[in-house]
């Protein structure tokens, strides 16, 4: 399901059951796998990568060549409760971030331009750029050694 305000960038590839919600924008070349849930004005990046079953809320700022792995979880509401308004807090994904299978990233938190979260990490703090974290809850693990993009336009 495509909502009809949604603008779609070139040679992008949507698979079947996604679901894309209003005023939401992809850039070129973006891939969203099969049963993925895109929030209303969701902002995706050239050439990022969504796989199958990610849950990305409303108004998520995510960058150009991003990486978010089967099931990852992107949080917006930091005290969720049924029937209590709340204060949206998407995450930010700078360019390059790669976010492994299974990773929950939490309300508010900024990941840095081409750090690495870990498959299955639950991350409650900001990411600094080109770090590597990993674990429940996320910890730093080393400064990764790329500095340039791994993507190509």
């Amino acid at each position: 399901m495509i909502d009809p305000t949604v603008i779609v960038g070139e040679n992008c590839t949507i698979w079947q059951f996604s679901t894309i919600c209003a005023e939401a924008r992809l850039g070129e070349g973006v891939v969203v796998g099969s049963a993925a849930w895109i929030g209303r004005g969701a902002q995706i990046g050239d050439y990022t990568r969504i796989q199958h079953c990610v849950f990305i809320p409303n108004h998520t700022m995510i960058g150009r060549g991003c990486f978010l792995g089967p099931s990852v979880t992107l949080t917006d509401d930091s005290h969720p409760k049924a029937g209590r308004f709340y204060r949206p807090n998407p995450p930010i994904l700078e360019d390059d971030c790669s976010i492994g299978a299974g990773a929950v990233i939490l309300p508010g938190v900024r990941i840095g331009r081409g750090a690495m979260v870990g498959a299955g990490a639950v991350v409650s703090n900001d990411v600094v750029p080109f770090a590597t974290v990993m674990g429940m809850p996320a910890r730093q693990t080393s400064p990764s050694l790329e500095k340039e993009p791994v993507w190509k336009s």
